[in-house]
């Protein structure tokens, strides 16, 4: 896995995109971590 590559996606999905992954920013910006990581196990490049 590359970590690199991880904290990119990471910070593209939380600061840039949300919407993009389907993630439900509170009104604070955060984010429950369970539906993080869904989002990104349907992300092709991070389901293995």
């Amino acid at each position: 896995m590359d970590l690199m590559k991880l904290s990119k996606e990471l910070s593209y999905a939380l600061r840039h995109a949300p919407w993009e992954y389907e993630l439900e920013l509170d009104e604070e910006g955060w984010v429950e971590i369970s539906q993080l990581l869904v989002a990104l196990h349907e992300s092709p490049q991070w389901k293995p």
